[in-house]
This record gives C-alpha cells, sequence and structure tokens, in this order.
C-alpha cells in the first residue's frame, strides 16, 4: 500500500509540474504580443499619418471648420448653416442632404416639374405666361444660335465678362469653350439644313433662282445661290442653299458651281435663274439651259430661263443720264461738303437752320458721286436747307471764299436749288422704284410690266423736256432702256417662211406674270400698254405672248392636268355614276363635230374660264398669293403656273444682300475662317433670320437721330478742345 501511494503522490507531482509549465509558456507568449502591440502603438505615435483627401463632391459646397487641428463642422457657402461632420459620428449624408433643402443653392437638384414663369416673345414687347425648366442642351443650342444670328466670334465664349454674367444669371449652365461653340454651330447647321432639305422635298415642287458672285477680303471669290419658291400653303419663301468659293468669274464656272450646289440639295427643277447683265451670266445661263435640258426638267426647254436684274438695269440707266451732272448739283454738294467739314462750321450752320424754322428731321449727308442713290439722298436731305445755306452765306465769309476759288463750282443760287429740286423729284422715281423692285419678302414678279412701263413714260417725257440738259439725260437713258426692254426680231436662218423669232433681252414671263393677275389678265389695257410701249413691232408682241402664254399652260396641263393621273378602278356600285359621265364624253364629242370643231362653254380649259371671267377689282390692299389660294380648286393647273411666275425675284437684291453678311462674318479679325464655315454661319443665319424683313430702305428719322447724337458729340468735342489749348 505504500508503495502504491507514493507512486501516486509521484504521478500527482508530475502533473502538476507539467501543467505549471504549460501556464508559464502562455502568459511567456502573452506577455511578448503585449509588448508588441505596445511596440506598434508606439511607432504610430512617432511618425505622423498622411492626411486623406475628401472624396466625396459634396465638400464642394461647403467650407471646412477646424477644432485642434480636427475636423469637427462643416459650414454652407450658400446659407451659413453650420452643420457637424466628424467622420465616426456623422459623416457627410447629412450635408448631402441639406444641399439638396438650402433654398440658397443654386445648384441643388430639380425634378422635372416645369418652372412657372413670364416668358419674353422676340416680336413683342409684351411676354406670355409659361413654363421653364433646367435644360442645359437646349441652352448650349440656342447659345449656338446666338452666335451665328448676331455674328458673334466664337471666342465670344471665353470672354471674362460674358462669363461674370452667365454666372449671375444662371449658375447652372456651364459656358461652353470656342471650340465646343464651334461644333454647337455645326451642329445647327446640319440640323436646319436636313429639315430645309425635307421641306424641299414635300413643300416645294419648282424653284427659282438668284445668284452672284463676290470677292471677299482674302481675295477668295464666293458665289451666293438663293431659292425662292411658294409652298402649298401659298407662302413666299427665300432661303440661302450656297455660299461657296468659284474658281473664277467664267461663265462655265459659274454654271458648274451651280449645278453643283443643286445637286447636293437635290433640286432638279428650276424655272428662272435671275441674274444681273455681266457677260459671264450669259454663258452661265447657257450652261444650265443645257443641264436642265438634258435632264428634262425644263420648262419650255429653258426659254424663259434668264431672268435680268431689274434694279441693276435701272443702275445702269440712271448712271449713263448722269455722266454730265447738272452744275446745279455739283454746287449742292460742294455746300454740303464745306458744311459738313468741321464741328464748327456744322454748329454755326445748325444755329443758322433754327433761324431759318427749317422743319426738316433729316440731317445732311454726303454722296458717293459713283452712286446715283446717294445723289438723292443728298439732294433729299439738302433741299430742305435752303434757306439756312442762304443765312450760313452771310455767318462764315469763308464759305464764299472756298466755294467760288479755282475749279471750285460756287456758291448754289435760287435757280440751282430749283434745278436740284427738279433733279430730286426725278431720281426719286428710280429710288423708289429700285426699293419695290428689291422687296423679298412679298411678291414682285407680277409688278414687273408695269414697272418698266411707268419708266417708259418718265423717260419719254424726260425727252419733251425743255431743259437742253435734261432732254440730253433722257435720250441717253431712253438708248439703255430699249438696250435691256427692247424687242428685236432676228431672221431664222434658213427659214424659207421667213419666220421671225424674237431675241432673249426681253423675257415674255414679264408679260405672263400679269397675265396670270386676276386684276388685269390679257385685257385691253395689257394690250394697248404693250402697243404703247413697243410702237414699232408691238403688234408682233402681243401675238407672241398670247401664243406663248397659251404653249405653256399646255404644257402644265401635261403636267398636271387630270389627263396625266392614273385611271382609278372603277367601283361596281357606282357604275350607274360611270356611265353617265361616259354618255356626256360622247355627247360632248358629237356637239363639237357638230359645231365644227368649236367648243361649247362646259368644254372650255381653265384658261378660257380664267380670261372669260371679270376682272378683280384694282385695289391696293390686294392680295394676290391670297386670292390664288382661294381659287386654286377652281383652276387646278394655273394654279401650279402662278405658283412658278409669282415666286419668280426680279433682282438679285436677295443674293447680294448675303454679302454684307459675309462681309461681317469673314471680316478682318476672322480672316483664317474656312469657306465652309464660312457657308455654314450665312446659310444658318438665313434660316434661322425666319421673321427678318429685308429690307434695303434707309429709315430718315432713325439716320437722322445717329447724325444728331454725332453732331452734339462732335461740337463738344471741338468747344473741349478749344478750352484745353
Amino acid at each position: 500500500m505504500g508503495d502504491r501511494e507514493t507512486v501516486q503522490t509521484e504521478a500527482d507531482e508530475g502533473i502538476t509540474t507539467v501543467r505549471t509549465n504549460v501556464g508559464d509558456q502562455a502568459e511567456q507568449k502573452e506577455n511578448k504580443d503585449k509588448d508588441a502591440e505596445k511596440d506598434v502603438e508606439k511607432d504610430k505615435e512617432g511618425r505622423k499619418r498622411k492626411a486623406m483627401e475628401p472624396r466625396s463632391d459634396v465638400w464642394d459646397g461647403y467650407h471646412k471648420i477646424l477644432v485642434g487641428g480636427l475636423l469637427k463642422k462643416a459650414k454652407c457657402k450658400y446659407c451659413g448653416r453650420e452643420l457637424r461632420c466628424q467622420s465616426k459620428r456623422n459623416g457627410t449624408s447629412s450635408l448631402k442632404y441639406h444641399l439638396g433643402i438650402c433654398k440658397k443653392n443654386p445648384n441643388k437638384n430639380v425634378d422635372n416639374q416645369g418652372t412657372l414663369q413670364l416668358v419674353a416673345t422676340p416680336d413683342s414687347s409684351v411676354g406670355t405666361v409659361g413654363t421653364w425648366k433646367f435644360d442645359p442642351e437646349d441652352l448650349k443650342k440656342s447659345f449656338a444660335e446666338m452666335l451665328i444670328e448676331d455674328e458673334l466670334p466664337f471666342v465670344f465664349s471665353e470672354r471674362a465678362g460674358f462669363r461674370r454674367f452667365m454666372a449671375k444669371a444662371c449658375p447652372r449652365f456651364t459656358v461652353p469653350s470656342r471650340r465646343t461653340a464651334t461644333r454647337a454651330c455645326v451642329s445647327v447647321y446640319d440640323v436646319e439644313r436636313e429639315k430645309l432639305k425635307d421641306f424641299f422635298k414635300h413643300s416645294c415642287e419648282r424653284v427659282c433662282l438668284t445668284t452672284d458672285t463676290w470677292t471677299a477680303n482674302t481675295q477668295q471669290n464666293y458665289m451666293c445661290v438663293t431659292a425662292h419658291f411658294i409652298d402649298s400653303d401659298w407662302k413666299l419663301h427665300k432661303k440661302i442653299i450656297g455660299f461657296f468659293l468659284v474658281k473664277g468669274h467664267r461663265g462655265e464656272d459659274i454654271g458648274k458651281s451651280l449645278e453643283s450646289c443643286l445637286q447636293e440639295w437635290g433640286i432638279d427643277k428650276v424655272f428662272t435663274i435671275t441674274v444681273d447683265n455681266a457677260s459671264s451670266n450669259n454663258g452661265a445661263i447657257k450652261y444650265m439651259r443645257k443641264v436642265l435640258n438634258e435632264s428634262n426638267c425644263a420648262i419650255a426647254e429653258g426659254e424663259y430661263l434668264h431672268m435680268r436684274c431689274v434694279a441693276h438695269i435701272i443702275n445702269l440707266i440712271v448712271t449713263e443720264g448722269l455722266k454730265e451732272i447738272d452744275v446745279s448739283v455739283s454746287r449742292v454738294r460742294a455746300a454740303v461738303k464745306f458744311v459738313k467739314s468741321s464741328p464748327s462750321r456744322l454748329a454755326k450752320f445748325k444755329k443758322c437752320a433754327e433761324l431759318a424754322k427749317v422743319d426738316s428731321k433729316a440731317f445732311l449727308s454726303l454722296d458717293v458721286c459713283t452712286r446715283w442713290n446717294s445723289t438723292y439722298l443728298m439732294l433729299a436731305s439738302a433741299i430742305p436747307y435752303e434757306k439756312a445755306f442762304e443765312r450760313y452765306k452771310d455767318e462764315d465769309p469763308y464759305f464764299q471764299i472756298d466755294l467760288e476759288g479755282q475749279n471750285m463750282p460756287g456758291i448754289p443760287d435760287k435757280l440751282d436749288w430749283e434745278k436740284a429740286r427738279k433733279m430730286a423729284e426725278f431720281l426719286e422715281h428710280f429710288y423708289e422704284l429700285t426699293l419695290r423692285v428689291s422687296a423679298t419678302q412679298h411678291v414682285t414678279s407680277h409688278t414687273y410690266f408695269h414697272e418698266i412701263a411707268d419708266v417708259l413714260v418718265l423717260l419719254r417725257e424726260w425727252c419733251r423736256s425743255s431743259d437742253n440738259i435734261r432732254k440730253e439725260m433722257g435720250k441717253r437713258m431712253l438708248v439703255k432702256y430699249y438696250k435691256y426692254w427692247g424687242v428685236k426680231w432676228v431672221q431664222k436662218e434658213g427659214d424659207k417662211d421667213k419666220e421671225k423669232e424674237k431675241d432673249d433681252l426681253l423675257n415674255l414671263v414679264i408679260f405672263f406674270c400679269i397675265a396670270i393677275d386676276p386684276r388685269f389678265k390679257l385685257s385691253d389695257y395689257t394690250k394697248m400698254a404693250t402697243l404703247e410701249m413697243f410702237h414699232d413691232n408691238g403688234e408682233e408682241l402681243w401675238e407672241a405672248v398670247n401664243k406663248s402664254f397659251r404653249s405653256l399652260f399646255e404644257e402644265y396641263s401635261a403636267l398636271y392636268g387630270t389627263s396625266s393621273k392614273a385611271q382609278q378602278p372603277v367601283n361596281s356600285e357606282k357604275a350607274p355614276e360611270t356611265s353617265k359621265r361616259l354618255m356626256r364624253t360622247v355627247i360632248a364629242q358629237k356637239m363639237r363635230l357638230d359645231s365644227g370643231g368649236s367648243g361649247t362653254g362646259s368644254s372650255k380649259s381653265e384658261l378660257e374660264k380664267f380670261l372669260a371671267e371679270e376682272n378683280e377689282e384694282d385695289r391696293k390692299d390686294f392680295d394676290i398669293l391670297e386670292w390664288w389660294k382661294g381659287n386654286a380648286h377652281r383652276f387646278p393647273v394655273l394654279s401650279h403656273m402662278a405658283r412658278d411666275l409669282l415666286a419668280i425675284p426680279i433682282s438679285t437684291v436677295a443674293s447680294e444682300s448675303a454679302f454684307s453678311t459675309g462681309g461681317r462674318v469673314l471680316d478682318d479679325f476672322r480672316s483664317s475662317l474656312t469657306p465652309m464655315m464660312v457657308e455654314r454661319l450665312v446659310c444658318t443665319q438665313d434660316w434661322l433670320r425666319r421673321s427678318t424683313i429685308l429690307s434695303v430702305e434707309e429709315d430718315p428719322e432713325e439716320i437722322a437721330k445717329i447724325e444728331q447724337c454725332m453732331f452734339i458729340v462732335s461740337v463738344y468735342v471741338y468747344f473741349i478742345f478749344q478750352k484745353t489749348s
């Protein structure tokens, strides 16, 4: 027993010893881990941790508030409210929520619901109530349209003043850079071009063109092509479809460029092309006539294709008459030039005008000797100041000394003013005529005949004047008149019957346009006016007009008449009605045979019915487009003729006016613009300005206001200079 107890005791002691050793090892390991953790903490405390940059966009709207070097609060940039923002307790969720509800935050997100506001209308001073919502893409498009319409440079978007303004007016809109603005302008051009192409395809059948060439300040030759047409709603349209470079001013180059432009737009039906009287344009018209005939798209084989610009012919006629200008006009010009040469003379002349009680808003204007219309404006503005010039002669001794010096015309007297008044009255007719024929917002082709008839009456009266100078001027102008609006009948080569044909100087379309005017038609007035204008060959001309007009109607009948349409299948349920129509046709044929081939009242053509009806009253407010719109159902074929004839522009002002725009777009500061970009800017501006009325008439009241302001400034500067000197 003793031995067993001894062995048991030793075993228990051994187990205890083992347990004690294991516990010591675990305690030692735990102590080592604690020491290691303490070392790591010491290392962390010893080196400074790098601060992390805030990754949330919410910090763009807050100012950080640090307390003891630690971030404690954030202050809203817009309303100034302070919010807690400790990373472990608060985070950025509360900051983001506050920006969404902050009333002063301009960048807070909004829903798609529009905002009710007063929207200003461009054409009226009275606004309309509507809804608006922020659309950055729409704003970028509108910004590009503004650059195009207002002819602003692309760098305008990067100017500091404009950006400051936009930052306050619309902070949410990011103003594009000039390169982005350029791409936006090109995008607007592409969109508007596709719209116009679709419009040509569905709402236009045949177009009339005007074209002219222009040399830019970069010595590059540009060509402008403008399409004129009347849509299905009887509205007149004018669209620039090309503003591109041409190789030269030769007729073939112009013709090929014009052909290429029409191909790009998919336009193959052209009725007339209006050009000035340059010899190169004759070659261009011949080339285009050949192209249109080959494609079977010309009317009357292109016989009426060439239209000459009325305004250009008027300019040539008046310039020819004013080559030997009257001495009286030269004296008035010298007097105006003397008064406008210095501010002191202007101030003194203004006092003389007040003492003479001159009742005129227009101020003096100096003319350009090579432009007769400016000569008319000079005379029209100077004649009311006749008494003021007489007073000024006594106030300024240098006035008489300078004007009566060597190589000077002298001071205008009463006889000179009387002659100047007559000259102004004569030129006024041509000036107003130029304004009328240069209109582009209403049809003018039906007035062509009346305008040239009135000019002829004036020139014949001028030729019968007792004044030798006016008589000689009238004779020279009359020769120029008949050069472009005269009629010559030439013998056809190889014709045994000795038939005559008319040269192409006078386009018979002039008479066709008055023939489709329901106020005149081919009436006795039209015939008598034609015979009065052309004494020598008026009968032959009138016969040619009647024959050609009816031939043109037959051609349109073949294109748009009911016979050219495919026959519809006959419905069996309407057989009795169909048989009645067939019977009427048979009876009508027998009646024509019995009457020797003469038609009855029911078988008259549209043209005969139109000419047989009573003429409409010649009212001043008569709207020819509105009349044809209301009667197109009665004359379906004639209405197609009327749409094409009334769309003819009788002057090239529509194309020439684009050159002033091109000169502003391609000015000395933007001469590096490519021709493609110039074309896009000029064309898109014309397409966007749908409601802009083109007018070549100067506003006398507006000019008077401008000149009055300039006069006050010049006088003020003059007196300041006198005091300082």
